[in-house]
């Protein structure tokens, strides 16, 4: 089980899927997609029932340690901080390790899943972006920290 997390990690892991899980296991893809989310992931509906398909046990349940299997694939395939580092990067003509705010809240207004004005300045609030420049890996730092949950 701890061959490819860290015990913080770990517990980390078995709290979100304990709270969601609360039988002590999966049992559809919709919790699974719950979970993983929960923990920062971003699955696609294929790779879910993928996922889903070859680590349900034969009484269709997914347990804490496959679940952990699961988390490890698919940590292979996504890196959200690489992935966003990356097109941060591509934004950055002056390669300085910064672009306008102006720039940023165009980026989070208008591609993926798109963010209205007031969400962008709440996440501005939230990181301390004043205006000027933003130093987007002190940005996705801010962005990928969890919040405190007190």
């Amino acid at each position: 089980m701890t061959r490819y997390f860290n015990q913080k990690e770990i517990d980390e892991f078995k709290e979100c899927f304990n709270f969601h899980a609360r039988k002590g296991f999966i049992n559809n893809e919709k919790d699974l997609s719950v979970i993983m989310r929960s923990l920062a992931y971003s699955p696609t509906k294929v790779e879910l029932v993928k996922y889903f398909q070859k680590h349900v046990a034969a009484d269709g349940r997914i347990e804490f340690s496959s679940f952990l299997d699961i988390l490890h694939e698919h940590s292979k395939i996504e890196n959200c901080e690489k992935e966003l580092l990356a097109g941060f990067k591509a934004q950055d003509s002056q390669k300085q390790g910064s672009i306008s705010t102006a720039e940023v809240k165009n980026i989070l207004m208008n591609s993926g899943e798109k963010l209205s004005r007031n969400e962008v300045d709440a996440l501005f609030r939230e990181t301390r972006v004043n205006g000027g420049q933003v130093n987007y890996k002190q940005f996705l730092d801010a962005l990928l920290t969890p919040s405190p949950d007190y």
